[in-house]
């Protein structure tokens, strides 16, 4: 293994791609905006309020993991943001990368009226508000199996950012 991938996900909203960016920061390594990967057509279909289904993601999260294995040799770590909301997106992830890094995921997570007023202040992304309720249906929040295996969640609340990285931090650590 060359080093570790650490994987921030969660709910559009969460402030993922703020953590994630904030974390790569603070141990002075690589991010990848994991939205920056996505096919045309999946950005298009969520662009018109549609929500992507499985079919729509494996593909993408393929090549985000495949990006990442390349990236990972520059650092000891690489942070990856991206919404991994199923147990089975992050398994087919781990797949993906095999014994090429070791794999650190972190779900970050709020209740859903905060999660939505937020996005309803933001005007650049493509994921809309009204998509939430979709991500809030397909999203399974590691359990303690999982955590066997370094997936880690972690209740947002009105935590600040550098409170936010800091648990990551920690979690990585255990």
């Amino acid at each position: 293994m060359t080093g570790s991938i650490i994987f921030v996900g969660g709910p559009s909203g969460t402030g993922k791609s703020t953590i994630a960016s904030e974390l790569a920061k603070v141990i002075n390594c690589l991010f990848l905006e994991g939205d920056q990967y996505h096919p045309q057509a999946n950005i298009e279909k969520m662009s018109e309020g549609i929500p992507l289904t499985d079919e729509d993601r494996w593909s993408w999260l393929n090549t985000l993991c495949l990006e990442a294995v390349k990236k990972i040799g520059q650092k000891e770590y690489l942070i990856v943001s991206c919404s991994m909301l199923k147990k089975k997106y992050r398994e087919y992830m781990r797949e993906v990368i095999g014994d090429r890094a070791r794999v650190l995921m972190i779900v970050l997570y709020n209740d859903y009226d905060t999660i939505y007023n937020r996005m309803l202040k933001r005007s650049s992304h493509f994921m809309k508000a009204d998509m939430l309720k979709s991500q809030f249906d397909d999203l399974e929040l590691p359990d303690d199996s999982e955590s066997k295996v370094g997936t880690y969640r972690i209740f947002c609340g009105s935590k600040t950012t550098d409170e936010i990285v800091k648990e990551v931090v920690k979690s990585c650590h255990n």
